[in-house]
């Protein structure tokens, strides 16, 4: 975010296009230096399969085993990635434009980005 508002600074852009899954640049480049947003989302920061995994207390790649042993550590973690995925829906959202890689990555961005009132997928 803060290399975003650096570049910002020196060139605004009349349409930004995010090729590298920082979604969370969109603030600085849609609401800061008013820019039309579009990216091209290879694999979701997060996704709902994450959140499933974490709720079902299977140990995965992102769910260790010391997690998914303590229904507190694991209430903490479904909380704090809930959180998370609404906060890149928000920032999703705010793209005008979304291009994906595949059907997984394109039901997952159109779930967590449904907030936007144009997304183009």
């Amino acid at each position: 975010v803060k290399l975003a508002w650096k570049a910002m600074n020196k060139l605004t852009p009349h349409v930004y296009i995010d090729t590298t899954g920082c979604a969370f640049t969109f603030i600085v480049a849609k609401l800061l230096a008013g820019c039309t947003v579009a990216a091209y989302v290879h694999y979701p920061t997060i996704s709902t399969d994450m959140l499933s995994m974490v709720f079902e207390r299977r140990p995965s790649y992102n769910n260790d085993s010391k997690i998914t042993a303590s229904r507190i550590t694991t209430c903490i973690k479904l909380i704090y990635y809930t959180i998370f995925a609404i906060a890149y829906g928000i920032v999703g959202s705010m793209s005008s434009l979304v291009m994906v890689n595949s059907t997984w990555t394109h039901g997952h961005i159109q779930f967590l980005w449904r907030l936007a009132s144009n997304l183009c997928i």
